[in-house]
């Protein structure tokens, strides 16, 4: 099954994505599909970075706020490194 762009994508967000074997790639994109389709997903209608803390050894820490169509929030933390392409998640 051919995953659409955007879940591939979402999964070469992940710093080691390269080197990752492409069948545990193709699965991460296939979960992620997954848990996008769930009913609380499919109404998720913003994201806000609400904080972020930044390390020496070029790591991040980001808080994100998931806000929902029904008026609900979620708060989610997200830890990233800095790359040569730039921040991706750990």
């Amino acid at each position: 099954m051919r995953q659409p762009a955007k879940h591939t994508g979402f999964v070469e967000g992940y710093a080691d994505a390269e080197n990752m074997p492409e069948d545990f790639r193709r699965q991460l994109a296939d979960a992620t599909a997954q848990f996008m389709a769930k009913d609380d997903m499919r109404s998720l209608c913003r994201v806000e970075a609400t904080s972020d803390s930044l390390s020496e050894d070029s790591t991040a820490y980001v808080m994100l706020q998931l806000l929902f169509n029904d008026s609900t929030s979620e708060q989610v933390g997200l830890s990233l490194i800095l790359t040569e392409t730039g921040w991706k998640m750990k």
